[in-house]
């Protein structure tokens, strides 16, 4: 049996070859465009030595090149690493040397840290720049290796080499358990992992969001606000619309003016985003008015969705909201509230009821379930852990077997996250076991943050927690504990965060104490210290 995602595209351009595929500012493609550029660069790729199985590393923006990239590399049977453009060079550096990627693709705009990172990291073979001409890249990118240690003295700018390239590659015969993409997530250890997605993980799970949760179809417009390197925005706002063959308008970095003037100039239908994203446009919209009585279809994910937002939103679409739950583990979607076909009730079906404040029931195909600590299933109504199992759930985590065998309990993946579930079968998500801070719908470990104020020559103790602020999101805040005399300032610790971090995850606040709260065995007590920064 074979099945290989990039089938999605090329089963849309043989239905829809003229219709549109992409938008991205004054750029479009056909689908038939699409299928031809991402052929183009997968013989490129052949030529190159690219091969079934290689690891390709993907830095890009939500511009086209990211999904032609994608899924070419798809085609050839190779394997795509999508990365968060924010990452710092040595995080990169870090993720080329883990993920044993031997080819790195790299938009225009973030040339000079991924050429640093690839330098870093003799293990990789090639890097290509996307996006622009030769002539428009900087100097010291483009300027010739010396004869070094690593001798790679090629690098290639893709844009000038395809045009006399066909564009017929083949699509490589994958297996469904083969894995296609690798997503990295730190651990609350601070450590990166590589969660591995098969292709039939990301199929499946496209498969669901546009037939059961987006009811995207054929001619329907999605706008991509969410970044596709997440693999939030790949399942719902790439894979799920190419393979119902709609449009997908894409926005490089989000700005509300700009998404919602994309959305009205271009008719959208179906939008995903994270509770902050839908904050801002709701407060945009009260202040100026915007014609979207094409949308038809919301979810949410990432975070928990106030049911103040919720309400608002309803009233003025008068459609609620889906509200999602997942994690890169399972491709994401586990939970999902029910969508409200649109012509449901002319076909004189039964809408089911969505509850605010649930993410839902499990959607087909996945199983939830309560776990007590003890490992027995927890009853109706108890909290516990939340567990899952199904064709969503990941392969396992790349090169880290024990990882792997800690995340699953006699067959369950553990997701950390602490939940009950009702006589309808709806789940509620209650807290969160892991630390983890969700800033805009991304995931943010403070154990890495922690990491880096401790190696600060003037901190003697630092703990960082997630506080709410008024954007619906969480703020960084590191508390510290300064070594002895030291006149070390907030500004001071902050740049030394930003050098060594990627700008999100850097402490919005430092606060200095004289101590940090413990419990009897030494651990500090971060509950504590978010109760004395909610009472000030």
């Amino acid at each position: 049996m074979s099945l290989n995602l990039a089938s999605a595209l090329q089963q849309s351009a043989a239905l829809y070859p003229a219709d549109t595929a992409i938008i991205c500012g004054d750029r479009s493609y056909t689908f038939a465009e699409l299928e031809r550029w991402t052929g183009k660069i997968a013989e490129f790729f052949l030529f190159q030595g690219v091969r079934k199985g290689d690891h390709i590393l993907l830095l890009a923006p939500n511009v086209p090149e990211f999904t032609a990239i994608y899924y070419a590399a798809l085609r050839i049977g190779a394997v795509v690493v999508p990365i968060n453009v924010q990452l710092l060079s040595q995080e990169i550096a870090d993720i080329l040397e883990h993920s044993d990627a031997k080819h790195v693709v790299v938009w225009h705009t973030l040339a000079e840290k991924g050429l640093e990172a690839f330098e870093k990291t003799d293990s990789c073979i090639n890097i290509f720049f996307i996006g622009a001409k030769r002539c428009d890249l900087p100097e010291n990118v483009l300027g010739h290796y010396t004869m070094g240690p690593l001798h790679r003295p090629v690098k290639f700018v893709l844009d000038e080499l395809l045009d006399e390239l066909p564009g017929n590659a083949d699509y490589a015969q994958t297996s469904p358990d083969d894995t296609a993409v690798i997503l990295y997530t730190s651990g609350t250890t601070g450590k990166s992992k590589g969660v591995e997605l098969t292709h039939f993980n990301l199929f499946s799970n496209a498969l669901y969001a546009q037939d059961r949760t987006l009811f995207i179809k054929h001619g329907d417009t999605a706008i991509a606000v969410l970044p596709l390197f997440h693999t939030f925005g790949q399942t719902a706002m790439q894979n799920a619309p190419l393979l119902a063959g709609a449009a997908i308008v894409m926005i490089p970095h989000f700005e509300v003016r700009k998404a919602l003037g994309e959305m009205e100039k271009h008719k959208v239908t179906h939008i995903a985003a994270v509770p902050t994203m839908y904050n801002l446009m709701l407060q945009m919209l009260r202040r100026r008015q915007y014609d979207l009585a094409h949308l038809r279809a919301a979810i949410s994910g990432g975070a928990s969705l106030p049911a103040e937002l919720y309400s608002e939103f309803e009233k003025i679409f008068h459609f609620p909201i889906n509200e999602g739950y997942g994690l890169s583990e399972t491709s994401p979607i586990v939970c999902m509230t029910h969508a409200v076909e649109p012509h449901a009730a002319l076909l004189g079906q039964r809408c089911a009821v969505n509850k605010p404040g649930s993410i839902g029931p499990p959607i087909y195909g996945a199983e939830v379930k309560i776990m007590r600590e003890d490992g027995a299933f927890a009853d109706t109504e108890e909290a516990g852990e939340l567990v899952v199992r199904g064709h969503n759930v990941m392969k396992g985590y790349y090169k880290d077997s024990a990882a792997t065998e800690a995340a699953f309990v006699n067959g369950w993946f553990k997701t950390g996250d602490i939940a009950k579930c009702d006589a309808d079968g709806y789940v509620y998500i209650l807290d969160r076991a892991k630390d983890v801070i969700i800033r805009a719908g991304m995931n943010i470990y403070p154990r890495e943050i922690e990491e880096v104020l401790h190696h600060h020559p003037a901190v003697q103790e630092a703990a960082v927690v997630g506080i709410a602020d008024e954007t619906l999101s969480e703020s960084v805040i590191a508390f510290v504990v300064r070594a002895a005399d030291s006149p070390v300032t907030v500004s001071e610790l902050q740049k030394y965060c930003r050098e060594h971090l990627a700008l999100y995850k850097c402490p919005k606040t430092v606060v200095f104490q004289d101590t940090l709260p413990k419990n009897s065995t030494g651990k500090i007590q971060k509950r504590d210290l978010k109760k004395s920064w909610c009472s000030r």
